[in-house]
This record gives C-alpha cells, sequence and structure tokens, in this order.
C-alpha cells in the first residue's frame, strides 16, 4: 500500500472531506482505498494499492483544491 498524505488547507473539515472522497469512489467503484481523516494535523491519509495510476489520478482530482500540499509515502 502507498499513503497519499493531502495537507487540507482553510477551514475545511477533514472528517467531511474524507466522507465525500468515500462517496465519489465508490460511485467510481473503486472500494479498496483506505481513506483516515486526521484532525488534530488538518490533513487526510489516503492509502492505495501500489500501481494505481487511475485511482490516484481520481483521488488527486478530487482533492486538487482542497489541500496545499501533498505528501507521498
Amino acid at each position: 500500500m502507498r499513503n497519499i498524505r493531502y495537507l487540507i488547507k482553510g477551514d475545511y473539515s477533514t472528517e467531511q472531506l474524507a466522507e465525500d472522497l468515500r462517496v465519489q469512489l465508490d460511485i467510481n467503484r473503486q472500494n479498496n482505498v483506505r481513506i483516515t481523516p486526521v484532525k488534530n494535523r488538518n490533513e487526510v491519509i489516503v492509502q492505495v494499492p501500489e500501481a494505481s495510476g487511475s485511482l490516484e489520478e481520481i483521488v488527486g482530482s478530487f482533492m486538487q483544491d482542497y489541500h496545499s500540499g501533498v505528501i507521498l509515502e
């Protein structure tokens, strides 16, 4: 699994963003993803399987307006 940490900007709720991302991934039939909101660090951690380019593209596209930075682990 690969971790992508999105540093959330502004006053967005990490819990709400995580839930909205889950809904978006369900619509795209991508259910092999773990999403963890971290409220005290104001970030959302997304775990995706290795070599999942289209899945990372879906997540990145959804999160583009909500994050101020990305950390790949």
